[in-house]
């Protein structure tokens, strides 16, 4: 028996292909017909699974074989945004956030313009071959710190690595996916990769330099996002699967996601895998429901947000008159992999302070192992670890 798997997802927006099982695709937020399918090659395999159908695009169906039948099962929620009679950035910050939540975004960009050289940039329809290696590895650097501080194991994305490598660059010259670039000075700090079919925008993978946690960057890359898309015309951002508090407060649209299966009847086997698989979608949708999943990954993250704040790692400011004897400082670079663990705690002292990253010195100390001074223009402090 021979089965199947793909993610509508990845094979739409990522790949410009589909099953022939699948016709035209429709956006019903803005009734645009987004593709059209031209494969018509049968499929030859006994079950066929779809993933992720979300179900704010109507998707057209070809008529099956007789002996091809199939279902869909519901499964977890996605996420968008509308820009249906948005204006700008503040018309939309206005109608999804209060006033003390707005003057909180625009504090923490800000903050993060001012402490660091930040600049933005969309590559979409032009970028060099050189930017691109650059940027993809960065990218992928991010991901994987990213992926170590959440606790995800097997990371799915870094098993298609050389396929996006492959296929990504292109995309980009041809406006059908683009990298969101968040720097300090010359360093990618935020990156987030975006596929385009027609007037969507699908955020496909988002990551950010985690010693920059304090600043949220996360936060002002989707505004700075979705500035770009209402000046150029994108009718919706649409995020990829997981729901997590920031898209339920950043969307205004929420929809499902459903599994489709297709299954040859003529198969004994196929018939029992199936029905074993609706059997366990089902129920995993059942658990969802309930929240059994929702509380799971609840004490998942308070139990490593706990392991996390137990680090001895801390920030002591100093008195204004502290001395230490320049004979007994070394001038270190926070940049160099010695300190890659700590550069977090030295920009959270930029964040509590109002410093700025060009104007802070960071000095070894003679004998001592488990500290580093930093040098502020107002400020001093010890980093203990």
């Amino acid at each position: 028996m021979k089965t199947e798997t793909l993610n509508f997802v990845t094979e739409l927006f990522a790949k410009r292909r589909l099953p022939a099982c699948f016709s035209t695709i429709t956006n019903t937020l803005s009734d645009d017909v987004i593709f059209n399918n031209l494969n018509n090659s049968e499929s030859k395999v006994d079950v066929l699974i779809v993933e992720d159908l979300p179900r704010y695009l109507k998707i057209g169906r070809t008529k099956n074989p007789k002996h091809i039948k199939s279902f869909l099962v519901k499964h977890y929620p996605g996420f968008l945004i509308d820009f249906n009679g948005v204006k700008d950035l503040s018309d939309y910050l206005n109608q999804r956030f209060g006033k003390s939540s707005r003057y909180k975004l625009r504090r923490e960009q800000r903050k993060l313009e001012h402490c660091f050289n930040i600049s933005y940039k969309m590559y979409f329809g032009e970028m060099s071959q050189e930017e691109y290696d650059f940027i993809f590895e960065e990218f992928y650097k991010l991901l994987a710190l990213r992926s170590i501080e959440k606790g995800i194991e097997n990371n799915v994305n870094f098993k298609y690595k050389s396929q996006y490598y492959e296929r990504v660059h292109q995309m980009i010259l041809d406006k059908d996916a683009s990298f969101f670039v968040i720097y300090n000075g010359k360093k990618p700090i935020d990156v987030c990769l975006n596929f385009h079919v027609e007037n969507t925008l699908f955020q496909y993978i988002r990551t950010y330099d985690i010693a920059y946690s304090k600043f949220n960057t996360g936060y002002t890359d989707l505004m700075k996002q979705i500035e770009w898309c209402i000046e150029n015309k994108v009718k919706s951002i649409s995020f990829s699967k997981g729901d997590f508090y920031w898209k339920r407060r950043w969307c205004n649209t929420v929809y499902d996601y459903d599994y489709e299966v297709f299954y040859n009847v003529r198969s004994i086997k196929a018939i029992l895998t199936v029905n074993k698989l609706r059997l366990i979608k089902v129920s995993i949708q059942l658990l969802r429901e309930m929240n059994v999943i929702k509380m799971y990954h609840y004490f998942k993250d308070k139990r490593r947000l706990a392991n996390r704040s137990q680090t001895t790692s801390k920030i002591e400011l100093l008195e204004s008159n502290f001395y230490f004897d320049p004979s007994e400082l070394t001038r270190i670079d926070l940049y160099t992999k010695q300190y890659d663990e700590y550069r977090r705690l030295v920009f959270e002292f930029l964040y509590q302070n109002n410093e700025r990253e060009k104007d802070i010195s960071a000095y070894a100390i003679k004998n001592e192992t488990h500290f580093f001074l930093v040098k502020g223009k107002k400020i001093n402090a010890k980093i203990s670890f």
